[in-house]
């Protein structure tokens, strides 16, 4: 385990003159020779944990821009988690980046998006720092860059250098901060393992923020886990708000009554001294009882699967709009490596491996200065009452499993034309010789009986209904639906009348057949859960006989389901085998109830996989039969939220057929025609009185997006390299070289990623 000092007693001292120290040195100067090593490359991909063999005492801060944190680690992206620290530099650029440690450049990345402008710094100890959205490198690390745009003619490059090429000491200047890539001015700081996964650097006593703000609990959620667990009685995840009572503590007055399996999640935000900044927490503890039952300390982060975050976050709260939720529980096997204990299933809070009756909750939340805050409450664990109901000849016999932990029983009658229920209320008897209630039957005054034991703690049963006399109006219409959960499916049946006798439903799958066992939720409605037979992938189908208002008839209920089970290999044939999922042993995680929708507009088909929740291992082959007739088309995939379409594969070869990979989530699929040249435009040249003009223009694309490596431009036919800014789609360059007097020929040319090209020519005339 990692342990932090506690950094109450660091001192600020002298931190302007150590910057300014580090201002005063310099970066070794390269070879000119540039040797690209071969083989695999070792930012492909990251590998197992290892224990965390650096020096977290040997960092520096990277920058004199100040030590505001904007953004901590591990907090959420919605695709990643993010994977260092976020320093602000007060919304302006050209702040010094230093060395945080001994070592030599090892990678230099210049991308339009993303990241924009980045370093790998490789320590002594194989241990990674990384400095990105850079302005600009120092002037060594800038030839290099503009060396290799202009060998490769482009601005996105990547180079991996020799250990000898830029060999640093720890607080050389080697970038100034900048706001390339994604957001706004900041510096993007992250230390990495031997591995390239991410280690918290706020773990390092030097790498501190003041702080003395505890985190804000707003809320906390419940998710039942479990085909039969109920929060308050439901099935649907339960979010409650958090009461501040004082400095540091929140309760949730409401106790939650909880049967079943079940997860806590937790809504909270912390902010440091001196900003208004929100960001995350450090770790979180779940207590029952005073029994520790679960930890998340974030010290450690995947880089490759880094999409685990939806594993990590509650997406069906987030994706609802009710708060963003970190789960204090793994109902998934997953890489990630924070969780205590790591385990599958581990911090689900189970009814019944408690007591029954009222227990004592805590959440801990702490930041990364050691300050925690904590909600309190109370959840009531246990089972509803256990009763059955038999008629004799003059009375209804409601018998109990445990008498003694049943406080009341509820006695709703009524007439069958009437809507209003009369409640009679009985005490049971613990010492009854029979241990069972006698209720007379009046046929006079009423004809259907409902019956519901209430335990001591307030947890209610199910309804047992019995009928003196069926209504004898209409029969009115049943409806038989169903929702799939990411374990099982839930039936769901209703009527606008009276169900008179309990409905059956049987399940069929393929060649078998099994009963469902329903349960009352009232007169009007009936609820049952199944697990699909894994092994079988196509149609279920429903068929519930009903009688309601004394007739009799039934109802279907047909759906397609197609199981991925985890650790199995195999193919799927959908929408008549034009849609093909291929999976192995890897692709997912836990089994996933693959559903399929499918709609068509204007002749192009969109298909839906969902749960769209699901979060991926490897991932999935995809592959959709094409009209090889038509031209230009790709492979289309958006994901949760319904954003913009990404290109999965293009079909250069104009095959029947067009392959591509799902690797995060599921989500929508489209082939998609793209024949439409991205644009250029606002084309402005600028200062040429002084021979050195200032050219900038604006670009985009309607679907596949820009081809980054193939936006060129040329000032009289030869190449020059513009910077690029693909988060605002504008692009600028500054003539080095005085032009000479006279006219000259810019030309701008840009692809997308279907291969469409687009080229804009001005004149334009240097005095």
């Amino acid at each position: 385990m990692i342990t932090r000092k506690t950094r109450g007693g660091l001192s600020v001292v002298g931190l302007s003159s150590l910057a300014a120290f580090f201002a005063a040195l310099t970066v070794a100067t390269p070879p000119e020779r540039i040797v690209q090593p071969a083989g695999r490359d070792p930012f492909a991909s990251s590998k197992p944990y290892g224990a965390l063999n650096t020096d977290l005492s040997d960092y520096i801060w990277p920058t004199n821009a100040g030590r505001i944190v904007t953004s901590t680690f591990a907090e959420f992206r919605r695709t990643h988690f993010h994977g260092g620290i976020d320093i602000s530099t007060g919304n302006r650029t050209g702040y010094h980046v230093y060395a945080a440690r001994d070592g030599h450049i090892s990678r230099i990345r210049v991308s339009p998006t993303g990241y924009g402008k980045m370093l790998y710094v490789r320590h002594n100890d194989g241990y990674y720092t990384t400095y990105a959205h850079l302005e600009k490198f120092n002037a060594e690390i800038d030839a290099r860059v503009r060396q290799e745009q202009e060998r490769l003619e482009r601005y996105p490059v990547k180079i991996t250098c020799e250990p000898n090429e830029f060999p640093v000491k720890k607080g050389y200047i080697i970038a100034y901060t900048g706001e390339t890539g994604t957001g706004t001015p900041h510096l993007h700081f992250e230390i990495r393992d031997e591995h390239l996964n991410l280690v918290n650097p706020l773990l390092c006593d030097s790498l501190y923020m003041v702080d003395n703000t505890l985190p804000t609990i707003r809320k906390i959620a419940i998710r039942p886990l479990g085909k039969d667990t109920q929060v308050q009685g439901g099935w649907k995840a339960r979010t409650y708000s958090a009461q501040r009572i004082s400095n540091g503590k929140y309760r949730i007055v409401q106790p939650i009554r909880l049967t079943g399996e079940a997860g806590f999640a937790i809504n909270v935000r912390d902010r440091s001294h001196g900003s208004w900044y929100r960001h995350g927490v450090y770790t979180h503890q779940l207590f029952v009882d005073d029994t520790l039952l679960y930890t998340v300390r974030l010290d450690r982060a995947p880089a490759r699967d880094a999409h685990q975050i939806g594993l990590y976050y509650d997406w069906g709260l987030l994706s609802k709009g009710r708060g963003r939720f970190e789960k204090l529980y793994s109902n998934s096997p997953n890489d990630l490596p924070f969780y205590s204990p790591k385990s599958y299933k581990a911090g689900i809070v189970n009814s019944a491996s408690f007591a029954e009756g009222p227990h004592d909750f805590k959440i801990v939340s702490t930041d990364f200065n050691d300050n925690s805050s904590q909600v309190t409450g109370k959840i009531i664990l246990n089972h509803p009452p256990a009763i059955d109901v038999e008629r004799d000849s003059v009375s209804l016999v409601i018998r109990f499993d445990d008498i003694g932990s049943v406080h009341r029983v509820l006695v709703y009658t009524k007439r069958n034309r009437s809507s209003k229920w009369n409640l009679k209320t009985i005490r049971p008897d613990a010492k009854s010789n029979d241990r069972a209630i006698h209720v007379a039957l009046d046929e006079a005054r009423y004809d259907v009986v409902k019956v519901v034991a209430e335990s001591k703690w307030g947890t209610k049963s199910k309804p047992i209904i019995h009928f003196l006399r069926k209504p004898d109006g209409p029969a009115g219409w049943a409806e038989l639906t169903h929702e799939i959960n990411p374990d099982f499916v839930r039936i769901l049946l209703k009527t606008n009348r009276a169900f008179t006798d309990t409905p059956t439903v049987l399940l069929y799958e393929g060649e078998t057949r099994r009963i469902v066992s329903l349960t009352p939720i009232d007169l009007d409605y009936y609820v049952g859960t199944f697990y699909p037979t894994e092994s079988f992938a196509g149609t279920r189908r429903l068929v519930a006989k009903v009688e309601v208002n004394g007739q009799r008839f039934t109802e279907i209920d047909e759906f397609d389901l197609y199981p991925i089970a985890a650790g199995s290999s195999g193919n799927i044939r959908l929408d008549d085998g034009k849609l093909r999922i291929e999976h192995d042993r890897n692709s997912v995680f836990k089994t996933v109830l693959l559903q399929l929708d499918k709609q068509s507009s204007d002749g192009e088909d969109t298909y839906t996989l969902k749960p769209e929740n699901t979060v991926l291992n490897r991932g999935l082959t995809v592959e959709l039969d094409v009209d090889s007739s038509k031209q230009n088309q790709g492979l289309f995939f958006r994901g949760r939220g319904r954003g913009n379409w990404n290109l999965l594969a293009t079909n250069d070869n104009n095959s029947s057929r067009i392959t591509g990979r799902l690797t995060r989530t599921l989500g929508d699929l489209a082939v998609l025609v793209d024949s439409t040249p991205p644009r250029i435009h606002r084309v402005k040249i600028t200062r040429i009185s002084s021979r050195r003009p200032y050219i900038s223009f604006r670009f985009g694309d309607n679907l596949s997006g820009v081809e980054y490596n193939e936006l060129k431009m040329y000032i009289d036919s030869v190449i020059v390299i513009p910077e690029i800014d693909g988060e605002h789609r504008r692009a600028f360059y500054r003539v080095t070289e005085p032009l000479k007097s006279g006219s000259h020929q810019l030309t701008i040319r840009l692809k997308d990623k279907m291969g469409n090209t687009k080229e804009v020519e001005r004149r334009f005339t240097v005095r």
